[in-house]
């Protein structure tokens, strides 16, 4: 299903918005499109009573809703959610949403270098990440009713919020594949990181090791440790295993080949490693997730 795009700040003068949604009464489907925008998304489900009955999904990956689920969006990755809600009267539930946008977090960041450090949850959100429910109480707390504060103290809370997303060392990838606009310090860290997704790119279904990927990028093994560790979020072995295992995903939703086949061709030695390792990336068999991802994009 090709994603729609969405406008979500069509007036020019908002940099930034937060929006919060309420369950009101009775039973309800949880069901938003499959769908993409320009802005960054950083959304929050709220589900203390453990109401929610649901999946969400982004680029490549499918997740289950859980009370303080965090994520963030960056431009160009598509998501969508699909479920249900067993009794939306309680006043808990609810979904808290911050989208902004590139433009102003870059010049942002250009006129407050203070605030460089955003500039490595931007490049991470191409793959979109999940947080810690840690995390996503501090944030709870800072954008929870924001419009109550006047407008210089909601941007100091918009701030905070981002700010945390960087002290989170449990932040994880949610898509192997990035999708959209990926932003990278430097010019050589950019040649790199795009020799190192290109390599992985043409040899994903051989036997290769970090060893031959440097000795094509002519950089040492310690290099592309800090490389993969720093832009990947992961090291070498376990970026090639979720770069196989997404190559699985797309042959898995995007046409009827056996599994079997598809382990051969996405670089698995034989059908019982790729369904244990796509089980400890995905949290399923593939024959589950065929089922579940395709059943979810026809709910949408």
């Amino acid at each position: 299903m090709k994603p729609l795009i969405e406008n979500v700040l069509s007036e020019n003068d908002f940099n930034w918005s937060v929006k919060e949604f309420y369950c009101h009464s009775g039973s309800a489907q949880r069901t938003c499109t499959w769908h993409y925008h320009s802005e960054y998304e950083l959304v929050l489900y709220r589900d203390p009573q453990r109401q929610v009955s649901g999946h969400y999904f982004a680029g490549d990956s499918v997740n289950d809703i859980d009370h303080n689920c965090l994520l963030l969006y960056g431009p160009g990755l598509p998501h969508m959610v699909t479920g249900s809600i067993k009794n939306c009267q309680q006043p808990e539930h609810s979904t808290l949403i911050l989208w902004f946008r590139h433009q102003w977090i870059e010049s942002l960041i250009e006129t407050l270098p203070e605030f460089r450090h955003l500039k490595r949850i931007l490049a991470k959100a191409a793959y979109g990440l999940t947080f810690s429910p840690e995390t996503a109480e501090f944030i709870y707390g800072q954008l929870r009713h924001i419009e109550q504060y006047e407008t210089h103290h909601q941007l100091v809370r918009v701030l905070r919020a981002l700010s945390a997303l960087v002290d989170d060392e449990n932040a994880q990838a949610l898509s192997i594949t990035p999708y959209g606009m990926q932003h990278i310090d430097d010019h050589e860290s950019t040649r790199r990181v795009e020799l190192a997704r290109r390599f992985i790119e043409q040899h994903y279904a051989e036997p290769i090791k970090v060893g031959d990927m440097c000795q094509a990028l002519h950089i040492s093994e310690s290099s592309a440790y800090r490389l993969f560790e720093r832009h990947f979020l992961e090291n070498f072995s376990e970026h090639l295993k979720r770069f196989r295992i997404g190559k699985a995903c797309e042959m898995l939703v995007n046409g009827d080949m056996p599994v079997a086949s598809i382990a051969e061709l996405s670089g698995f030695n034989n059908v019982s490693n790729f369904n244990r390792q796509f089980k400890g990336v995905k949290g399923m068999t593939p024959s589950q997730f065929r089922a579940q991802y395709l059943t979810g994009k026809v709910t949408a």
